[in-house]
């Protein structure tokens, strides 16, 4: 649980009080927050310093016995418990495997979290730019509702002719129609953006990425790892396994033993008691023994075609993860230079876009000041602030562009937002 805390506050951004506070609550974000910390438990369950195993019998016998009066002096049933601590002072074998397969899933279920993370953001900042959008086109299309209103009294004011006022009444009713649209569209980013962004307070700044590890790279690496992994298992399949014991019985009743397996060096230290207790071993010709101590050692060793067809396809398995982490390695080198080739096209944009902005205001205030010498009819100041107004919307939409490729660099390193208050 600890290696949970220690992720967390390298994956989450300072969320606090900002506008995409409403993420905490995400039903995905905690979905992958919770794949996260599960993944944590089963590293730890893999890896125990120690374990205790209780193990208890219970047999009941029948005889036939002849004489049958023998039957008499045999046991009816039988108990035993058996206690047994295995400890694990390092992986190794078997368990070193659990161990390592154990950290690619938290590994893997890190980097799940972190592309859920960066993909729940970049929606967010999107929601919040189609939002900022719709609000400026509303207040455009009000202003193109009021030019076309003026026109059309205009027309009328000089006595335009028939056509004339009614091409100015079909242009006021689809300045009208705009505006209803318009409308419509503000209420749909704002449903759009519920549980993502808190409309409220601004959106942070957006730096541009550190550009750390892409998540293909980071995923294919973690393929190779895992192929790896089945292949010394593989190999070690072919190998004997030793196993040693030591067992030390200080009456008829217990038995102490410890018991070690070069499958995984995990040392038993097992506790036995049984009832009834042992009976003592009978010499042909009179008298008994009676065993004190044990130590036994035995080596297995299992050859099959089975074992080494899977060692050769876990082999393959191991070149064909390499394989695939060169080609995600040439893919995401391409993908980069895309990225920020359409990162340094959405800047240009914005650049023109201010421009064209700077230029429409301007205009705007040349119209008013020839308006105040008597040289501007207030319908050309009208034109003039509809064209700022479509300025201004071009350039929000330069504004969220280069979010929006920002933030698909952020996707692709699985960077998560810092949030930067301006």
């Amino acid at each position: 649980m600890r290696r949970i805390w220690g992720v967390l506050p390298f994956l989450l951004p300072v969320w606090a009080q900002t506008a995409l506070a409403p993420l905490q609550a995400h039903p995905l974000r905690l979905q992958a927050e919770a794949s996260l910390q599960a993944a944590q438990r089963n590293l730890e369950a893999q890896a125990p310093l120690w374990s205790l195993n209780l193990q208890g019998s219970y047999a009941r016998f029948g005889y036939e016995c002849t004489p049958e009066r023998l039957c008499d002096s045999l046991p009816e049933t039988a108990q035993g418990l058996t206690v047994a601590l295995v400890l694990t002072p390092f992986p190794f074998g078997d368990a070193e495997d659990g161990v390592r397969r154990a950290r690619i899933a938290l590994r893997r279920a890190e980097l799940a979290y972190r592309r859920t993370l960066t993909a729940l953001q970049a929606q967010a900042v999107a929601a919040y730019g189609r939002y900022q959008e719709a609000r400026l086109a509303e207040a455009l299309a009000q202003k193109g509702l009021a030019l076309a209103q003026k026109t059309l009294e205009a027309a009328k004011a000089r006595q335009a002719s028939p056509r004339e006022i009614r091409e100015a009444e079909i242009a006021l009713q689809e300045a009208q129609n705009r505006l209803a649209e318009a409308q419509r569209g503000v209420a749909l980013a704002r449903q759009a953006v519920e549980g993502l962004v808190d409309l409220e307070v601004p959106l942070p700044e957006i730096p541009l990425p550190q550009g750390r590890t892409p998540l293909s790279l980071e995923e294919a690496r973690l393929g190779v790892e895992e192929a790896e992994v089945a292949y010394s298992a593989a190999q070690r399949n072919l190998l004997p396994t030793l196993q040693g014991s030591f067992s030390f019985y200080p009456n008829d009743h217990d038995t102490i033993s410890l018991s070690l397996s070069s499958r995984t060096f995990q040392p038993t230290l097992a506790y036995t008691r049984q009832d009834p207790a042992r009976s003592a071993t009978p010499v042909p010709g009179g008298g008994s023994y009676r065993s004190t101590d044990e130590a036994k050692l035995s080596l297995s060793l299992t050859l099959s075609p089975a074992l080494l067809a899977a060692l050769d396809a876990a082999k393959a398995q191991v070149q064909a993860a390499q394989r695939a982490l060169q080609a995600a390695e040439v893919q995401a080198r391409v993908q980069e230079e895309t990225l920020r080739n359409a990162l340094r096209d959405a800047e240009a944009a914005l650049a023109l876009a201010r421009l064209r902005q700077d230029a429409a205001r301007k205009t705007l205030e040349e119209a008013r000041a020839r308006l105040a010498l008597g040289l501007e009819s207030p319908l050309g100041v009208l034109q003039a602030e509809l064209a700022l107004l479509q300025a201004e919307l071009a350039r929000l939409q330069a504004e969220n562009a280069l979010r929006n490729r920002t933030l698909e660099l952020y996707q692709f390193y699985g960077e998560i937002l810092p949030e930067v208050m301006p």
